[in-house]
């Protein structure tokens, strides 16, 4: 989480909490429990991307103990060379996950396929959105939820990148 800036419109509050035992930092983007917001990354994929779809699995915690669902969403656009900054992000795909203990990591599942818009090439950057998507009948955990960073996967098509 610590890579990714949360957004000016309706972006995601930067967190930090030092724990009690252990005295362990952890790092977040806090995500409102009724304002859906965002926070956003690049990625440079290596030259053996294949150009396909990528999926994603969130790393989350909360402060409280309460029980609820917390669905996290994902999009993405690539970017060429020469190609405008202000371009739409592709349709996100979502990941569900039930929580409930103070201070536990939580690892959503791995969300369905996500298209990157924009027709990727080799080379390209990709500009990647996460959200918190509050108005999903699953999202139902009643405060914050503090994410720490997603697992990216995506396919190659070959063994190296030379």
């Amino acid at each position: 989480a610590s890579a990714m800036k949360p957004r000016t419109t309706n972006g995601a509050a930067i967190g930090s909490v030092e724990l009690t035992t252990n005295k362990n930092m952890v790092v977040s983007l806090d995500f409102d429990t009724t304002t859906q917001e965002f926070a956003q990354f690049h990625v440079w994929f290596p030259k053996s991307w294949n150009l396909g779809t990528v999926t994603f699995q969130p790393s989350f915690s909360q402060l409280t103990t309460a029980a609820g669902g917390v669905v996290f969403g994902l999009a993405g656009v690539s970017i060429s060379d020469g190609d405008a900054l202000d371009v739409a992000f592709g349709t996100a795909q979502t990941s569900t996950k039930t929580a409930g203990t103070t201070n536990l990591e939580y690892l959503g599942p791995e969300s369905a396929a996500i298209t990157i818009a924009g027709t990727p090439a080799a080379g390209d950057r990709v500009h990647l959105q996460i959200n918190r998507t509050v108005s999903d009948g699953s999202d139902t955990l009643a405060q914050d939820a503090r994410l720490h960073g997603i697992r990216l996967f995506y396919t190659t098509n070959a063994p190296t990148d030379t």
